[in-house]
């Protein structure tokens, strides 16, 4: 189960961990993206401080309508006591967002008020 707070812009942000150089996990806050299509997507600046490597670029379609090639890296999530294997797209000086092609088969709630609870949770 992943657990998390609307904030004040009534956007659900719920913790994940990524896994570091290091091989130790870190704790990062992200918008849980119901519009969001993909599995994660980082700013430039996490992706470098993670020293993850370039795996692939991609062609995707923004919200906007617009089509860009981004970059695509490969990282490694701690999701209910599990390691995940996801993709981040590098989205510049963006957001940090988890998006419905992370976690499939999960049901979600959200209640929509500044620190109204966000669950997210694996029907397993």
């Amino acid at each position: 189960m992943i657990r998390g707070r609307v904030n004040a812009e009534l956007q659900p942000i719920v913790s994940i961990d990524l896994r570091r150089l290091t091989g130790e996990f870190g704790q990062f806050e992200v918008k849980f993206d119901t519009g969001f299509n993909g599995e994660l997507a980082l700013p430039t600046s996490i992706l470098e401080n993670l020293k993850k490597s370039l795996a692939d670029t991609k062609l995707i379609r923004f919200a906007n309508g617009v089509w860009e090639t981004v970059n695509v890296y490969s990282i490694e999530v701690l999701i209910d006591g599990k390691i995940r294997e996801m993709t981040a797209l590098d989205l510049g000086s963006g957001s940090l967002l988890l998006g419905m092609k992370a976690l499939p088969m999960w049901t979600g709630c959200v209640e929509f008020k500044v620190n109204g609870d966000v669950t997210i949770q694996n029907p397993q």
